[in-house]
């Protein structure tokens, strides 16, 4: 979308323009911020600019001085998210805790950087299935932080059995049960929001990490069938 093809079916209201004077950083701040909560409610296709503009309270010509159309907005946020996620400082603090031989502060640090970014903002999990849900090109910025935390996670599984700490097995399926708990985690607080018994952050850290850790450390259980064998299909 651009200027020319502006949505004009919206039921939303076109606000009058704000008699407030913003800076140019302080107003793309305000622009992004509204489109953030537009896009986790309705998803970059069903996101108009005049709901954008109606949620920042400006006009729709002013998002235009500042981005060009819907897409750019977008990108706008996930450059955003990939520079506020820090995930480089993430890898680095988990890679040394291997290094150091610390096996539960790398679960414990992986637990704990997932769940409070999501904590920090909200809005972020619904931005990523909607993005999934619309094989939006853009989404890759967000989908590439997982891949790379997965990648990291598989890695260190296939390390610790090679010398015998964890229990025989495919890395890439106990690298994903291993991330089952805080993602599921994220995903019922955050989006599903279904009725459960109430849990604090703290308590599924250091429940998640002990329960994690006893199940790759199971090295006495029956013998799990070699992840070389081409049974195992990573999907």
């Amino acid at each position: 979308m651009d200027r020319a093809s502006v949505e004009s079916s919206s039921v939303l209201p076109q606000p009058a323009a704000s008699g407030n004077r913003l800076s140019l950083a302080q107003r793309r701040r305000q622009l992004i911020e509204a489109a953030r909560r537009v896009f986790a409610e309705r998803g970059f296709r069903g996101a108009t600019t005049r709901q954008i503009a109606a949620t920042a309270g400006v006009t729709e010509a002013l998002i235009f001085q500042h981005f060009p159309d819907k897409d750019s907005l977008y990108a706008a946020i996930l450059d955003e998210e990939a520079a506020r996620s820090r995930i480089d400082d993430w890898l680095a603090e988990i890679e040394n805790y291997k290094a150091s031989g610390a096996d539960e502060a790398v679960i414990r640090c992986l637990f704990t950087r997932l769940i409070t970014h999501h904590e920090s903002d909200p809005d972020l999990i619904r931005l990523m299935v909607f993005s999934a849900l619309e094989n939006h090109p853009l989404a890759q910025q967000i989908h590439g932080r997982a891949t790379r935390i997965h990648k990291f996670l598989e890695g260190f599984i296939a390390d610790r059995q090679r010398r015998g700490r964890f229990r025989p097995g495919s890395p890439a399926v106990l690298a994903r049960a291993t991330l089952a708990m805080p993602v599921y985690y994220i995903l019922q607080r955050h989006l599903f929001k279904t009725p459960s018994s109430p849990v604090t952050t703290a308590e599924i850290i250091e429940e998640g990490v002990a329960f994690t850790l006893a199940g790759l450390r199971d090295v006495t259980g029956p013998a799990a069938p070699s992840w070389h064998s081409k049974e195992v299909v990573s999907p």
